[in-house]
């Protein structure tokens, strides 16, 4: 029978075509039922593995692990946009009042709206970064079910759910576990308009991993996975260019937003706080607690770290593939090896690069490189010359290698050195004494504090100081010369000692 061609205006690229006619495809009611019960058999699994992640991510939340460096800090700026809508921290001792801006305000937006809900402490922000965990865990699932089918979605989502690492790190109230779901979220839609294209699929996608970028700027990466993803599918070229226009639109507007409300009125001090952050992010600026070198990074983990090797083993054997797979396009002078996975290879390749150039490597950074690595890294076992059973061994003991390494840290360890010098501040320092202090100790305390790094204006006033000190940094390599001038003679009055290093309260001498 002779067929009409379609209309030049109704026309798709050749991509699209394969696509539709694919997904087209005459299907039995019988296949139909078959695929709808497979589906739902998987489903139900993934919602056990899920509560199973749940239940371990709230278990004791409030104090295990003991608060991150970070969380008094985001807690402290969060809880003074609620009860003073300003966004700062705690303002050091003779110094101007200026807004808190070395990461985007957006975080602390909702951090603060949730508190206005729950009230200020930093187990109730520990309870929104887990619920945005799980919402974005659900999303992956969903991505993954896009794009491999249920069964190998449940295989890569149980090992990512059960995690050791993962469970340790999206305990803690990083702004980490929001950026994840929003780059899930953005990802999610851009499978989605892959496979079934249109302008505002892509527009859609555009925005929200332009926000993404925004949010925090280390979200930035994802944009290098779609570029990577492009580059690979060789397809929608006119879409992707929306796409990345809808992206540019997003991420400008809301640094626009900033810039109008903080660097309008004679101040520059959105400009000032993301040139630090720029300069970190190239070693140009020295930043506390951050490893600086291969060497430093495997003593830490063979003298800290050790009890989440099966992650960073997983990991290696990750890097490993990807490795081979690389050398085998380079060898080919084509993507084809990794086409059928191009996403998940693009978000990982990228996550890789970008975090890998960064000289700012912290814990909860290595989170949004282990998500997509072990995306790429379960899927792929598809192609595996392994049996049904012989993959559900696998991924059971990768499960139960990740509950055992939660068990050592979380379980094993009941330290929370921050909460304690708190209290002891709170308790056992005049409410008047100048203390010097690392930010993270001073945003937890009332009392006027100097940080280390800028300790003239303290020179003569202070009476206290509290030293934090780990594996990667102590208070004294990081303290400025009239640091060593006031801590001579000081007397060491109490001292804690917790996983990640030791907080010493000292009586300075004046």
């Amino acid at each position: 029978m002779e067929t009409s061609e379609p209309s030049e205006r109704n026309r798709l690229p050749p991509d699209e075509v394969i696509t539709v006619t694919t997904a087209t495809k005459p299907i039995s009611s019988h296949e139909s039922h078959a695929r709808s019960h497979a589906r739902g058999f998987f489903t139900v699994w993934f919602v056990i593995a899920l509560t199973g992640g749940t239940a371990f991510r709230f278990w004791a939340l409030s104090s295990r692990p003991g608060w991150q460096y970070d969380e008094g800090v985001y807690t402290g700026v969060a809880a003074n946009l609620l009860q003073h809508g300003t966004v700062n921290e705690h303002i050091t001792y003779g110094a101007p009042w200026a807004p808190d801006l070395y990461q985007p305000p957006f975080y602390f937006i909702v951090l603060a709206r949730w508190f206005a809900l729950t009230g200020v402490s930093i187990y109730h922000a520990r309870i929104l970064g887990v619920l945005c965990t799980l919402v974005g865990l659900t999303l992956l699932w969903r991505l993954l079910l896009r794009v491999h089918g249920p069964q190998v979605a449940l295989y890569a989502m149980a090992p990512i759910v059960l995690d050791g690492w993962l469970m340790y790190v999206q305990r803690i109230s990083y702004m980490e576990n929001m950026l994840l779901l929003l780059v899930v979220a953005g990802l999610l839609l851009y499978q989605q308009a892959l496979d079934t294209p249109s302008w505002w699929r892509f527009v859609a996608a555009g925005v929200v991993l332009g926000f993404a970028s925004a949010f925090k700027y280390t979200g930035v990466y994802v944009i290098g996975a779609v570029l990577l993803c492009w580059l690979i599918t060789q397809r929608a070229h006119l879409r992707h260019l929306a796409l990345l226009g809808s992206a540019l639109a997003s991420f400008s507007a809301a640094i626009l937003c900033e810039v109008i409300v903080f660097d309008t009125s004679g101040h520059n001090w959105w400009w000032q706080d993301t040139l630090v952050q720029i300069r970190r992010v190239l070693g140009v600026q020295q930043s506390g607690g951050t490893l600086t070198s291969p060497t430093a990074a495997l003593h830490l983990l063979f003298a800290e770290y050790d009890v989440f090797a099966p992650s960073f083993l997983i990991a290696l054997v990750t890097l490993v593939l990807a490795l081979r797979r690389l050398w085998r396009c380079y060898r080919e002078r084509d993507w084809r090896p990794v086409k059928d996975n191009a996403l998940l290879w693009s978000w990982m390749a990228s996550a890789i690069v970008i975090f890998g150039f960064s000289t700012l490597r912290y814990p909860q950074y290595f989170a949004l490189i282990l998500v997509p690595m072990y995306a790429w890294f379960w899927t792929e076992t598809r192609h595996w010359r392994l049996g049904t059973r012989g993959r559900t061994v696998l991924v059971a003991v990768a499960c139960a290698a990740g509950i055992a390494s939660f068990c050592g840290r979380i379980v094993g360890y009941d330290d929370n050195v921050f909460a304690d010098v708190q209290q002891y501040a709170a308790t056992s320092i005049p409410a008047h004494a100048v203390v010097i202090a690392d930010e993270a100790i001073g945003d937890l305390i009332s009392q006027p504090y100097c940080r280390e790094q800028n300790t003239v204006p303290c020179e003569d006033a202070a009476s206290y100081a509290i030293t934090w000190d780990t594996y990667l940094q102590t208070t004294s390599e990081l303290g400025d010369p009239t640091y060593g001038k006031i801590m001579v003679g000081a007397v060491r009055v109490r001292s804690w000692t917790g996983f990640n290093g030791t907080v010493t309260v000292w009586r300075v001498r004046r």
